[in-house]
């Protein structure tokens, strides 16, 4: 396979991890390299590689050096896994704590032939608690003929025990130009002819990971594939084509097209969930684009991004962004990916294209400037401010409540009294016993001792305008028509409060 064929055998060999290779060359070159060494990042970057490449600087004949020379018989022995001082530990088989004190025994004998003894320990965080507990102190004060090298995905998993007593070092993903360039130089070398389109695929889907994009590579170079064409079909991926055509699709809200997309792609054999995956990663690309972020792809895949961000708010493509991720792990746990798949692409379609705050705040502006026109042209004339009674309208009603219960339930059904002429005018329904003279009396005389001055109260008829009929007033309101002429809405519901 090629990821063992092209294992890097000294560190200049190392693709896309100079900032760790430059610190354990210069560690090595001045004597400083510490005992415990944790390498973290992702699968497939190059932790379990330099590990060896360093056991080998360590252990060399001509060293220790940062250049290992690869033919001294201890650069040989570790280079071809014989090595009886350097051992691999698989933490995921051997992670209980037996196997940790068996090492914590051993580590105490002097190196066979080795000038040091190299402990690598795969996928550390997976030990056990215990496992760890009983590794603790041999981390911290180890033997000078040991070095122990941690290498995990996770090392939020580590205890922080175990962390402050290494030296940390953190593996980067291979960013896609590297990574395109080192798979066209082993293409060279392996005499195969495909093309840069098929490579960047290749580089894309591996997600950095060197060995995920050579075991990818491995297959196409068997497979017989040239072009970018033949890449998409042997792996049922997406074409870049098709999602560029989606999300136009989804920023002008055709769902028709997209369900016709959806359906061409599933027709075609391609993978639903690649499909959502690099549907997601498009808006993404998106929305970084339009927040002025710099992406590393090909030139045309940047030209097409920079031409749709113009078309779309930066609103907009958040939601759409958030809407298609939490569509996608649906897609993936569907027992049906493809109606999973057309439900997300459905609401995705109803959102409404976003208007920017400043066109927000210019409608507002015009609709001010409506009111105060409408409110200079419908100004009713000055009335004579309203009596004490108007204002104390409730406080009157309770005072009347505690003197005359029965004066005071009538008046506590009615709306507030208008002022007209001097004159209180209570709005009464037909047949109210507040009709009679001798309730009017009543009235008139509770008013004179509550406010110590004699006012003419008269009646009329209580408006018979019913709630429909006030509800098609409001709708019909110029300024109500003009609000929803500025900001393009319609009126959903009407409901009305009365005073009081």
């Amino acid at each position: 396979m090629l990821a063992r064929k092209y294992r890097p055998q000294t560190f200049d060999e190392v693709v896309g991890q100079e900032h760790v290779v430059r610190t354990l060359k210069n560690a090595i070159r001045q004597g400083r390299l510490a005992h415990a060494l944790l390498f973290s990042g992702i699968r497939g970057v190059g932790k379990t590689t330099i590990a060896r490449i360093l056991a080998k600087a360590i252990n060399c004949e001509q060293g220790p050096t940062e250049e290992p020379c690869n033919r001294c018989a201890a650069c040989q022995e570790i280079t071809e896994g014989r090595a009886v001082d350097v051992q691999e530990i698989d933490a995921a088989s051997n992670r209980g704590i037996d196997e940790i004190r068996e090492l914590r025994e051993n580590v105490k004998f002097r190196p066979a032939r080795l000038r040091s003894k190299v402990y690598i320990i795969d996928e550390a965080h997976m030990l056990t608690r215990e496992a760890f507990n009983a590794l603790l102190k041999t981390l911290e004060e180890p033997p000078s003929h040991v070095h122990f090298i941690l290498a995990t995905t996770e090392p939020h998993k580590i205890p922080v025990t175990i962390l402050s007593r290494c030296q940390r070092y953190d593996f980067r993903r291979l960013p896609l130009g590297p990574l395109v360039k080192h798979l066209r130089d082993l293409c060279q070398k392996e005499g195969a002819e495909i093309s840069s389109e098929a490579l960047e695929i290749i580089a894309r889907e591996a997600e950095g990971s060197v060995r995920d994009a050579l075991s990818l590579l491995d297959q196409v170079i068997s497979s017989g594939v040239r072009t970018r064409e033949d890449l998409i079909a042997l792996f049922g991926l997406a074409d870049r084509l098709l999602v560029e055509e989606l999300a136009r699709c989804l920023l002008t809200q055709d769902l028709k097209t997209c369900f016709r997309l959806l359906n061409q792609a599933f027709e075609q054999g391609v993978d639903l969930v690649y499909l959502a995956e690099d549907l997601v990663e498009f808006f993404r690309n998106l929305l970084a684009i339009k927040a002025g972020g710099t992406l590393e792809l090909p030139e045309a895949e940047l030209a097409v991004l920079r031409t749709l961000s113009l078309e779309a708010e930066t609103e907009q493509l958040l939601l759409l962004f958030q809407l298609l991720l939490q569509g996608l792990e649906n897609v993936r746990r569907s027992p049906v990916p493809k109606l999973s798949f057309e439900l997300t692409l459905a609401k995705a379609c109803q959102i409404k294209r976003l208007t920017p705050l400043e066109k927000i705040l210019e409608k507002l502006v015009a609709l001010q400037q409506g009111l105060s026109q409408h409110a200079a042209t419908f100004t009713p004339k000055a009335e004579t401010a309203s009596s004490p009674m108007v204002q104390s309208w409730q406080e009157f009603v309770r005072h009347m409540k505690e003197k005359s219960p029965s004066l005071g339930a009538l008046l506590e059904n009615l709306s507030p009294p208008q002022e007209i002429d001097g004159s209180l005018v209570l709005h009464v329904p037909p047949g109210s016993l507040l009709e009679d003279k001798e309730y009017r009396e009543r009235l008139q005389r509770a008013a004179r001792d509550l406010l110590s001055q004699e006012l003419k109260i008269t009646l009329a008829p209580a408006s018979s305008e019913t709630p429909s009929s006030k509800r098609q007033k409001l709708v019909e309101n110029p300024l109500i028509q003009e609000a929803l002429k500025i900001f393009g809405g319609k009126i959903t519901q009407v409901k009305i409060y009365e005073e009081g």
